[in-house]
């Protein structure tokens, strides 16, 4: 090879690589992340996943065809094979009624069955993620030919938890958001591959994990009490979406907060992540840790 065939095959090798390096910045270059707050829960999971089911044998109105036996209204309505009489105690009764509307004039305190349903409903309380809460990967590679393991974490994470104290099997999460673009390591060459071409932050913000279902969790829940269990769900990574199970470990603060882990293990190539070609990177894992270390507090408390 002459002196101008080496020439210039060295200049098309420079100006590969360099281009190579240019795309590999501008590829980890991703907007500022976007503010979002955590989504309601809306799903009616059963109580075989650990939540709540509709009690069989709830009073039902049916409705009959038009002109066969039905009221005013169009309800059924049965015919009696009594003669009509008044019944006994009907003035007690009418006594009784007087009685709960001057109690309701003047303020007084509510029926014992109305004061039964306030207390249920005042044993299930909203949670959000807050201050503290984290999401973590971790990921083994050869690093100049020495085992390393590498860890992202982010504090850009928005999820509800509505927990049942009087019954925990009855608690419930809602979707939970993780911002990609805001993912740190120890390196920003290695944070500008893992926003662009890994995840592709720019076009796919947001991590998600929606819950299917939760299991291993009974009774009441009791300040300082620790609890383990198991919510499965769908994450979404880009546009792939894959069935996964984390194992939680939580306690429940005396003061209404709840803290734990939540951990499980996926494999990059179930979501087609692939790592791109990097000098003095060598074997990376196909396993990946994901962790959310969280706290949950009611709005406002933080």
């Amino acid at each position: 090879m002459n002196r101008r065939a080496l020439v210039g095959a060295l200049a098309v090798v420079v100006a590969a690589a360099l281009a190579g390096v240019i795309w590999f910045f501008v590829a980890g270059n991703v907007g500022d992340p976007t503010p979002v707050t955590a989504p309601p829960i809306t799903s009616e999971p059963t109580a075989t996943t650990g939540m709540t089911e509709t009690t069989a044998g709830d009073p039902v109105t049916t409705a009959a065809p038009e002109g066969e036996g039905t009221g005013g209204d169009g309800e059924t309505e049965v015919p009696s094979t009594e003669p009509a009489a008044e019944p006994s105690g009907a003035g007690e009764t009418q006594e009784a009624i007087e009685d709960e509307e001057s109690q309701k004039e003047a303020g007084e305190a509510p029926e014992e069955e109305a004061v039964e349903e306030q207390v249920e409903s005042a044993d299930v309380v909203e949670l959000e993620l807050s201050g503290g809460t984290e999401a973590r990967f971790s990921i083994y590679e050869d690093l100049r030919g020495e085992p390393f393991t590498v860890v992202g974490v982010t504090t850009e994470v928005v999820g509800r938890v509505r927990v049942d104290t009087a019954d925990l099997s009855r608690s419930q999460m809602g979707e939970i958001l993780i911002n990609a673009r805001t993912f740190a390591t120890d390196s920003s060459n290695r944070d500008r591959a893992i926003r662009g071409p890994i995840l592709a932050a720019e076009q796919y913000e947001f991590i998600t994990f929606r819950p299917t279902g939760i299991t291993g969790l009974s009774g009441a829940a009791e300040a300082g009490g620790e609890y383990s269990f198991s919510v499965a769900g769908d994450l979404t990574v880009r546009e792939i979406t894959r069935a996964v199970t984390f194992e939680v470990v939580a306690r429940w603060d005396a003061d209404g907060r709840l803290q734990g882990l939540a951990s499980t293990t996926v494999l990059r190539s179930d979501f087609e992540l692939g790592v791109p070609s990097v000098p003095f990177v060598a074997n990376v894992a196909d396993e990946v840790g994901l962790e959310l270390a969280f706290t949950a507090a009611a709005a406002g408390l933080g």
